[in-house]
């Protein structure tokens, strides 16, 4: 949690709302984050000293900004030059799928169409976004850091068919 809010920083200075609307907007797909656990780390990293924060007032009401410092941008780079993790696959579709077997045939098809549906509301969620994205003027400082946000977006939309690919086989399977 503590890098990619140092990743968000990086590019602007921020609020703690201004960093969940910027996490609902942009790596929702990936990553979730509630108030309480963006809070936590930002008090951590004040600790360490990796950001600042300054009291503001904007419309009569106190903001709280808060900044990357240099030991920050230098821990932010340390953790993106760093070795990728390799994760386990987390989705809870899997999990339902693997006990599946245990439910009766007939309400397994109702339940894996319903999954479908909602993976191809998310598809068509997402093109939309990428259709605005890719309308958007980025500055030309901006590009790269643009580009790699939207391969994170094609992987999205090429994950989620993928899975819509697979169930639709699956349920074809089912049928016959």
């Amino acid at each position: 949690m503590e890098f990619v809010i140092l990743g968000l920083l990086a590019l602007r200075a921020m609020t703690i709302y201004d960093i969940n609307k910027a996490l609902e907007k942009s790596i929702s797909l990936f990553y979730s984050a509630s108030f309480g656990s963006i809070n936590a780390a930002i008090s951590k990293m004040l600790a360490k000293g990796w950001v600042t924060a300054e009291e503001k007032v904007e419309n009569g009401r106190n903001k709280k900004v808060f900044s990357l410092t240099p030991a920050g941008q230098q821990a932010f780079q340390g953790w993106l030059g760093s070795a990728i993790d390799r994760e386990k696959v987390k989705d809870p579709a899997l999990t339902r799928l693997f006990f599946m077997g245990m439910l009766p045939i007939e309400q397994r098809i109702p339940l894996l169409e319903a999954h479908l549906n909602n993976l191809r509301q998310t598809v068509e969620a997402l093109n939309i976004i990428q259709n605005e994205a890719a309308a958007k003027r980025v500055p030309t400082e901006l590009q790269d850091i643009f580009d790699y946000q939207m391969l994170t977006l094609t992987y999205g939309c090429d994950f989620y068919k993928f899975n819509i690919n697979w169930y639709e086989k699956l349920l074809e399977d089912l049928k016959s």
